[in-house]
């Protein structure tokens, strides 16, 4: 389970007896159907093995979409002709879901599969919990929210959006156009995404008039929500007891600091993690301290070698970021982590001490500033337009920007007791102690 996730939760369940909370009652186990859940995906990573040219306007080619349409039976559920992705909703979503769970990804005009796309197509299981790991389908804050609001609903009630708006409303959002608590119309516009996966992944009955409410999802989407909501389970870390007065690597903690590049003013963040931390583990505390949302494929370059999602890198010498400690990385006293390979969020790792410590150090931020810029908004001059375009209410896209960041973004915000409060329930739910 996200941090994130556990945090609206428990604000839920404070605010009221909520019947949703029942799907966490029992543990989450991979669904018997999940061959057939996760097709849609297969078949559209399986088409694309050899990459496929996008046009000009950045879409999937006609031929594709009718293919696709047409392998996945969509068509007698979409009113069109079916070859136009932009006029192709079903397909849209499709593809688009695809990018942001880091299945797939644009190179050199080209749509392609991601290493780990590549790797899940033939292990159904594995993909499977590789799309409830990144549920809910969310892009904002806002959306976040929504989203696991109504992972919680789907599992055994119909869809109810004043339920949705209530939860939008216990957690502290507001309409931004009316200031008042979310209206039914747009609690479910944020959840949107989220529910668009159920429908497409077929986990919601068919309806036999467009108008019949909707009925709660089966039990293949049930699954896929409690597994979501709970994460894959995680045997208990054993670790043998150390010597009395035996010095040993996970007694010592590294200060570092991470400064997200050409950037200003910069954001960055300083940083205390024990030695003995996985760089994949790392990679994780970075995303959670930064505010990133691990959408997106990541590499760290330690002394010219690279870790993490590198499998398709040539001439270069490769790593193991599962066994490659912090400690280890902190001899060369600086390295360098990117994430997003689209966007290229390069991040300076600077080293500062490395320090005894007595037990395991919990991870956590010592100081920092400013906030993390949002996901997918187009890199560092993306970003630099959009905190342009904020700042100016008078711009006509000042509006749509800031609808799709939420009210709540601001380029200065920074709260490190937040963050630090997310840091120890990612420490606590990945079993660190």
């Amino acid at each position: 389970m996200q941090p994130e996730v556990d945090a609206v939760i428990e604000r839920l369940a404070r605010s009221r007896s909520w019947p949703w909370l029942r799907i966490l009652d029992e543990p989450a186990v991979v669904d018997a159907d999940a061959e057939a859940v996760v097709e849609p995906y297969r078949w559209l990573l399986k088409r694309l093995a050899d990459g496929v040219r996008l046009t000009k306007a950045g879409y999937l080619p006609p031929g594709v979409v009718s293919e696709t349409m047409a392998a996945l039976g969509w068509e007698t559920v979409w009113i069109g002709k079916g070859n136009r992705e932009d006029l192709t909703l079903p397909v849209l979503e499709l593809r688009e879901s695809a990018q942001r769970f880091g299945l797939l990804r644009k190179h050199r005009g080209h749509l392609v599969p991601t290493v780990a796309g590549r790797r899940l197509t033939d292990d159904p299981e594995n993909l499977w919990w590789h799309l409830a790991e990144r549920l809910p389908d969310a892009r904002s804050e806002p959306q976040r929210h929504a989203g696991i609001a109504y992972l919680l609903a789907a599992a055994g009630h119909p869809r109810d959006e004043a339920l949705l708006a209530e939860a939008m409303a216990v957690l502290g959002w507001v309409d931004p156009g009316t200031h008042h608590s979310p209206s039914v119309h747009s609690a479910f516009a944020a959840a949107r995404d989220t529910w668009a996966v159920f429908r497409r992944l077929s986990l919601l009955p068919v309806k036999q008039r467009w108008d019949d409410p909707e009925q709660p999802a089966l039990p293949c989407g049930l699954a896929l929500a409690r597994a979501a909501l709970l994460g894959r389970p995680r045997p208990s870390p054993v670790r043998a007891p150390a010597a009395a007065g035996t010095p040993t690597k996970a007694d010592r903690a590294v200060q570092l600091i991470v400064t997200l590049l050409d950037i200003t003013p910069p954001v960055w963040r300083r940083l205390v993690v024990p030695a003995s931390m996985p760089l994949r583990e790392f990679h994780e505390v970075i995303q959670t301290a930064m505010g990133w949302e691990g959408y997106h494929l990541h590499s760290f370059d330690i002394d010219g070698v690279l870790y993490g999602d590198v499998e398709e890198f040539e001439d270069v010498r490769l790593g193991d970021e599962n066994t490659h400690i912090v400690g280890k990385a902190a001899t060369s006293g600086r390295f360098a982590y990117e994430y997003d390979f689209g966007d290229s969020w390069h991040h300076d790792i600077t080293v500062e001490q490395v320090t005894p410590s007595i037990g395991r150090p919990e991870p956590r931020v010592v100081d920092g500033s400013r906030a993390c810029p949002p996901e997918d908004c187009g890199g560092t001059w993306g970003y630099a337009e959009l905190v342009e375009i904020l700042a100016d209410p008078a711009h006509e896209e000042h509006a749509d920007r800031r609808t799709w960041v939420g009210e709540q973004w601001h380029p200065a915000a920074f709260d490190v007791q937040k963050t630090n409060d997310l840091l120890a329930l990612y420490d606590r739910l990945t079993g660190r102690h």
